[in-house]
C-alpha cells in the first residue's frame, strides 16, 4: 500500500478504491428517451407528495420517538392507531438507526483519524456507512400500511407568524449587503482521501450557523494541479450521502475534465437531519421562516466552501445547483457583489431555478401537493406579507459574474420551480442564448436528462476553464 501526503497534512491512500457508483445506463440509453418525458414528472410529483412524504413523515416521527408509541403518535397523529403496525415500524427504525449511528461513528473515527488507516479499512468503512444509511432510509416501507389506510400527514407544519420571523430576521432587511454579509472564515477540516471512479474522494466538516456540523463530499482529480472547482448544491429532500452512490454526470467531471467537484450536504438533510423530521422537511414545516433559515445557512456555507477552494487551489470557482440548490446558489452569485474578491465565484450553473419565490411558494406543484400554500394561508400569510421578505429568498440585483459565465438549464414543463420564473430571471440577467438550455421536460426529468445530453454541463465546464 502506498501512502502520500495530500495537501494540508491530509493523507491519501490509493491501494484500494471505493465501490463503483451504481450504473444509470437506463437513463443514458434508449429507454431514457421514453422515460424522461413530461409524463414522468407528473407521475413523480404525485408519488413524492402522496406517497414518499407521508411515509417519510411517519418514518421521521418513529426516529424521533426512540421506541415510544406515545411519542410517535404525538409527532404523527393517527386515527385509531394500529398498535402492531406502529410497534413494528418503531422497532425496525430503532434497529436501523442504531446500526447507522454505529457505522457513522466508526467511519468518522477512521476518516478523520490523525493517521490514515490502510485503504482497505477506509473502503470497507465507507461501504458499511453507505449500506447502513440506505438500510435506515428504506425502513420508510414499514409505514406503508398506515399510508394505505390514508392516515398519515404529509408535513408536520408549525408555521411561524410574522412577528416571530421579524424578531429572527428583521435586521437583515433593507439591502442586499445586510441580507447576506460576508461570513466569517470557517475552520474546515478535511478527511483522509481514497480513490474512486471519480478521482480522490474526501469529506469536509465545519461548524454551521444552525449549530450542527456542515459537511461536503469532495471529488478531486487524481492528476490535476490547481484544478477549477464546481460547488454544486442539491435539491430539497435529495440526500446522496444516505443512499448507495449512483453514476452522476456532475461528479464525473473530476475524472473526465479535471474539475474538482464539491457536493455539500445541505442544512437539515442527510446526517444533518433535525430530530423528528426527515430530510429538508423543516424548510417546509416552518415556512417561510424555515426557507429563510435554510437559505441563510446554506449561502454562508457555500461562501465558506468558496473560501476553502481558493485556499487549496489557484483554479477558478463555479457555484451551481439544482432546484432548492439553484435557488440558493443564485443568491450566492448576487450577494457576492458585496463580498471580498476571494468569495466571488467566476461561473454560475443553475438547473431548474426561478427568480420568483412567491410563485414557487404559492403556485409550485410541490407546494400545492404538500399543502404548503394552504398552511401559509391558514397561518395568516398572504402574497403581500410574504413579499416583504423577498430580499431573503430571491436574488437581488445582478450576479457578480459576467452574463457570459451564467449557464441555465430549465424545463419547459417544470411546475415545481415554474418555468416562467426561470425564463424571466434569464432575461433579466441577460443570459446569452448559447448559455440558456431549455428541455422539453419537467422538474425531475430535466436534471436526469444530463445523462443523455450533457451539453449544458459541457458549456459550464467550458466557461469555468476559460476563467482560469
Amino acid at each position: 500500500m502506498t501512502k502520500t501526503l495530500s495537501g494540508r497534512g491530509v493523507r491519501e491512500v490509493d491501494a484500494e478504491t471505493l465501490p463503483p457508483p451504481r450504473d444509470m445506463t437506463i437513463l443514458s440509453g434508449r429507454p431514457g428517451q421514453y422515460i424522461l418525458r413530461p409524463w414522468f414528472d407528473r407521475v413523480t410529483i404525485r408519488w413524492v407528495t402522496r406517497v414518499f412524504f407521508p411515509l417519510s413523515r411517519a418514518w421521521a416521527a418513529a426516529r424521533g420517538a426512540q421506541g415510544s408509541r406515545e411519542a410517535f403518535l404525538a409527532q404523527c397523529p393517527v386515527n385509531r392507531p394500529p398498535k402492531v403496525i406502529i410497534d413494528t415500524l418503531l422497532d425496525a427504525v430503532a434497529r436501523a438507526d442504531t446500526r447507522f449511528h454505529e457505522a457513522t461513528r466508526a467511519w468518522r473515527d477512521l476518516y478523520f483519524a490523525d493517521m490514515a488507516p490502510d485503504a482497505r479499512t477506509l473502503s470497507e468503512a465507507e461501504a458499511e456507512r453507505e449500506r447502513a444509511a440506505q438500510a435506515l432510509m428504506v425502513t420508510r416501507a414499514y409505514a406503508a400500511p398506515l399510508r394505505l389506510a390514508r392516515k398519515l400527514p404529509r408535513v408536520a407544519f408549525d408555521i411561524a407568524d410574522e412577528a416571530t420571523l421579524t424578531q429572527a430576521h428583521g435586521h437583515r432587511l433593507g439591502s442586499p449587503a445586510r441580507a447576506f454579509p460576508p461570513p466569517a472564515r470557517a475552520n474546515l477540516r478535511q478527511s483522509h482521501a481514497i480513490v474512486s471512479d471519480y478521482g480522490r474522494v474526501s469529506w469536509l466538516e465545519w461548524p454551521s450557523l444552525l449549530g450542527d456540523t456542515a459537511r461536503a463530499r469532495v471529488y478531486t482529480p487524481t492528476a490535476a494541479t490547481d484544478p477549477p472547482t464546481l460547488i454544486y448544491l442539491h435539491g430539497i429532500g435529495m440526500e446522496m450521502e444516505m443512499w448507495r452512490a449512483q453514476a452522476d454526470p456532475v461528479n464525473a467531471l473530476a475524472a473526465s475534465d479535471g474539475i474538482r467537484v464539491i457536493r455539500p450536504e445541505g442544512p437539515w438533510h442527510g446526517r444533518r437531519m433535525r430530530p423528528g423530521y426527515h430530510g429538508g422537511e423543516p424548510a417546509l414545516a416552518f415556512a417561510p421562516k424555515g426557507y429563510i433559515d435554510l437559505i441563510q445557512a446554506w449561502v454562508t456555507e457555500a461562501a465558506q466552501l468558496i473560501q476553502w477552494a481558493r485556499a487549496t487551489s489557484r483554479g477558478p470557482v463555479a457555484i451551481g445547483g439544482l432546484s432548492l440548490g439553484a435557488l440558493t446558489a443564485q443568491i450566492v452569485g448576487t450577494a457576492a457583489r458585496h463580498w471580498p474578491a476571494e468569495l466571488q465565484p467566476e461561473v454560475m450553473f443553475l438547473v431548474c431555478t426561478s427568480g420568483d419565490m412567491m410563485a414557487v411558494s404559492y403556485e409550485g406543484a410541490f407546494a400545492k401537493g404538500l399543502g404548503v400554500s394552504d398552511a401559509l394561508h391558514r397561518a395568516g400569510w398572504d402574497h403581500d406579507s410574504l413579499a416583504r421578505w423577498r430580499g431573503l429568498l430571491e436574488p437581488q440585483g445582478d450576479p457578480v459574474m459576467d452574463p457570459a459565465d451564467l449557464i441555465m438549464l430549465l424545463g419547459s414543463h417544470d411546475s415545481v420551480t415554474p418555468y416562467k420564473g426561470g425564463l424571466a430571471l434569464s432575461r433579466r440577467w441577460g443570459v446569452p442564448r448559447a448559455n440558456l438550455f431549455v428541455a422539453n421536460r419537467g422538474h425531475f426529468s430535466t436534471p436526469l436528462g444530463l445523462h443523455q445530453d450533457d451539453a449544458p454541463l459541457r458549456r459550464a465546464v467550458e466557461r469555468l476553464k476559460a476563467a482560469a
